[in-house]
């Protein structure tokens, strides 16, 4: 299982390129916050541009916030399998945060189909 280690950014850290003949699926994150600034939100981000359909000749890119969650300053907390059912990202597999913070560390393993 493929993963990608960032730090919280309130710009989208890429984990996984779009793909046009895949999707990514988020199977765990871990968020390590222990030297963070402060409690972070951090959010898993799918970002795509859809195909051009019915008369849309140039359509604009979508972000759709998949999942996302609150860590307190002090802690390392995990998302396993269970806790990440049934996110998927269709387009690029991003990761934001509320706050840039070099503190604040986010790994994200996923598989792609």
């Amino acid at each position: 299982m493929p993963s990608q280690k960032v730090l919280a950014n309130t710009s989208p850290q890429t984990i996984a390129a779009e793909r046009l003949d895949g999707r990514h699926h988020v199977k765990s994150m871990t968020v390590d916050n222990e030297a963070g600034a402060g409690d972070r939100v951090i959010s898993i981000v799918d970002s795509f541009t859809p195909d051009v359909t019915n008369g849309v000749a140039s359509p604009s890119a979508q972000t759709i916030t998949r999942f996302y969650a609150t860590v307190k300053q002090g802690s390392v907390d995990t998302f396993n399998k269970e806790d990440l059912e049934g996110v998927r990202c269709i387009g690029a597999l991003t990761i934001d945060a509320d706050v840039t913070d070099t503190g604040c560390h986010i790994s994200v393993g996923y598989e792609t189909d």
